[in-house]
């Protein structure tokens, strides 16, 4: 008998755990990528830094032969040349594998991880308002960071989310962090972002449409 009170107990309790949605993270929304050496992520952010230095002044000395170069520019352009140097960056290399990593890192950012399409998920960000009505939002991009897309550089694709809130929320502050809830959907698409310097245009990989918007609160 006791065996048979516990069928329905085990099912309802089954079909709780099924309704919760999945917690998940950014890294979550990466795609499987096939692995390749980057080496550009070996170096320090000054070694980048000079590598950058002196490639934009040698390219535009080759690729727009008519601009002036001042004896500032290719005294720092050497500069940065003799530091990279001592510290045994082979420029040449750096330079042929640029655009090499480029498309690898581009190819590597419209992945999407195909395994969380169509589930119900939950997860938090940062909001980017798309749209104003009234201090209230109903579009905006989840954003892993404070201040992507608008005072740092576009995440990649597959670490953007489009979302459509279930009821507008407050604008709120966009240095809060907020937690959304509902079904993730694989959607590549480019939207317009308006900014106060004006128009960009930025590409997306994944939707949530009809999302529960909270305060994010941290539990630990």
């Amino acid at each position: 008998m006791k065996k048979f009170l516990l069928i329905p107990f085990l099912i309802i309790l089954t079909s709780m755990v099924q309704a919760q949605p999945m917690q998940i993270g950014w890294q979550d929304l990466q795609g499987k990528v096939e692995p390749y050496q980057d080496p550009f992520s070996a170096l320090t952010d000054d070694q980048l830094f000079n590598l950058s230095v002196y490639g934009r002044i040698t390219e535009m000395q080759t690729l727009y032969p008519s601009y002036e170069i001042t004896d500032a520019m290719l005294k720092e352009a050497e500069e940065a040349k003799a530091q990279l140097i001592k510290e045994n960056i082979n420029i040449e290399y750096m330079f042929e594998q640029r655009d090499i990593i480029m498309k690898k890192r581009q190819k590597a950012a419209l992945i999407t991880n195909d395994l969380l399409a169509n589930r119900e998920i939950q997860m938090s960000g940062y909001m980017l308002a798309l749209e104003f009505d009234n201090g209230t939002v109903s579009e905006f991009l989840l954003v892993p960071t404070i201040g992507a897309c608008s005072h740092k550089p576009v995440p990649p694709a597959n670490q953007l989310i489009f979302v459509k809130a279930a009821t507008p929320v407050n604008a709120g502050s966009p240095y809060m962090p907020i937690k959304i809830t509902g079904t993730l959907r694989v959607t590549p698409e480019v939207k317009d972002l308006y900014l106060v310097d004006g128009k960009k245009q930025v590409r997306m990989a994944y939707s949530i449409e009809d999302a529960i918007v909270e305060p994010f609160i941290a539990t630990h």
